[in-house]
């Protein structure tokens, strides 16, 4: 006897179920992020915790105040560094690991990534001779060397991110396509120039989504590494937040939090965006 199946809903009936299902995490995001974000932004309006408006004037004092400023060049010089080679050794180390015998052991990449941050830290230490934390902040740690070694700790940590990433969308390349070049005599270097890379573009945009945001979760790294007032070229964006925090400076840090938020939800919103629209050309 042959086992009946039930028919499969409407689309609009499956669509109503799915966002029924996704009714719990959208309201768990509402009000563990969106709600404070909200109320972060009216507040970042008034002067410090009174109700006197002000306009701008927090957002203009933020840009105009010089460890905000200095802390926003680290995370740029750290973007600008850290995510080209990023994208670049995750994609070396994906094509390596790519239909090799081996390839189950790409998960060591990502082992970096799970480690505490007082291992991560205790490495750097052992590596750079067992500096004590003190040498982080002294005049002699002020050099750019302290941050280059610092993003290539951030580099570490995310790479494993990049390699899963890009792994599995080569993967997802149809074996055909590659055999039916090399058929046609197309040599390594044209294969990945002309199907490799047009096609993993997504993985690539994705994994510097990634890489932005893991920027962002090495803070405590950089704290262990220099304490709350750091080197200057090893003060982040979180050292600006916490500072502040400690000294009540409310009106200003609601104003970084609302600047840190929306610009690069901003940011991520156009990238999403153009990804869309060149898959709806490509399915058009």
């Amino acid at each position: 006897m042959h086992k009946t199946h039930k028919p499969a809903g409407s689309p609009r009936q499956n669509r109503r179920l799915g966002w029924l299902l996704l009714t719990p995490a959208l309201l768990a995001f509402g009000v563990s992020y969106l709600l404070p974000f909200a109320m972060a932004l009216v507040r970042s309006f008034f002067r410090g915790m009174g109700g006197e408006f002000a306009g701008l004037e927090n957002y203009a004092d933020l840009l105009r105040n010089q460890t905000f400023l200095l802390a926003l060049r680290n995370l740029v010089l750290l973007w600008c560094f850290v995510l080209p080679l990023n994208l670049l050794a995750g994609f070396v180390a994906a094509l390596l690991c790519h239909r090799a015998p081996w390839q189950k052991h790409r998960f060591l990449f990502f082992l970096p990534a799970v480690l505490p941050a007082a291992a991560t830290v205790s490495i750097v230490y052992d590596w750079l001779g067992r500096f004590p934390a003190e040498g982080w902040l002294s005049g002699r740690a002020n050099s750019p060397v302290v941050g280059f070694v610092f993003a290539l700790l951030v580099l570490w940590k995310g790479l494993g991110y990049t390699v899963l990433v890009l792994t599995a969308a080569l993967s997802s390349i149809p074996l055909e396509y590659t055999q039916a070049a090399q058929v046609e005599g197309a040599a390594f270097g044209a294969i990945l120039r002309h199907i490799y890379l047009p096609l993993l573009r997504p993985a690539f945009a994705l994994s510097a989504l990634l890489g932005v945001y893991n920027a962002f979760r090495c803070f405590r790294e950089a704290l262990m590494l220099g304490g709350a007032h750091p080197a200057e070229s090893l003060y982040s964006l979180q050292h600006f937040l916490q500072n502040n925090f400690t000294n009540m400076n409310f009106a200003r840090l609601e104003a970084a939090c609302v600047l840190l938020i929306a610009v690069p939800a901003l940011a991520g919103g156009v990238l999403l965006a153009r990804v869309m629209r060149q898959r709806r050309r490509r399915g058009g």
